[in-house]
């Protein structure tokens, strides 16, 4: 149960972060890009039997994007955690990468997936949390 303690904490920290209702796209989109660090578009669409266009949709919505307003100003929009880039083999395909925003996120996630730590006999609810309520504990 250990397992489905930790995943439940990565999709509150996601929900958290992001948006409380984060689709799970986004979750499954992030998470192959921070496995395979420039992979296609083409590639994802294989990866997560997804349609063109729905992978396309969805990673501008995790990168930043600028919206053009009927009152010609531009507003910035999207989460800012992916990034695309020509890819090397292929000029005519984009290539899919995690800014540092998104590094920073993934980092974070995989803190939260870690083993559970003990603190003073107490279970890690969170890993600052722990650190904060250790640090407590001593002074």
């Amino acid at each position: 149960m250990d397992e489905i303690y930790r995943l439940s904490r990565v999709i509150e920290l996601l929900r958290r972060q992001l948006n409380k209702d984060l689709p799970s796209q986004h979750i499954a989109l992030l998470l192959a890009v921070a496995q395979n660090p420039g992979i296609t578009m083409p590639e994802l669409c294989k990866l997560l039997d997804m349609p063109q266009g729905t992978v396309s949709r969805n990673v501008k919505l995790m990168s930043h994007f600028c919206d053009k307003n009927g009152n010609n100003s531009v507003t910035k929009k999207g989460y800012g955690l992916l990034e695309t880039d020509q890819a090397p083999a292929n000029r005519y395909q984009l290539a899919v990468f995690l800014t540092a925003e998104g590094e920073r996120l993934v980092e974070k996630l995989a803190r939260v997936m870690g083993p559970e730590k003990k603190v003073d006999g107490f279970r890690d609810r969170m890993p600052d949390e722990a650190s904060a309520m250790s640090k407590q504990l001593v002074s």
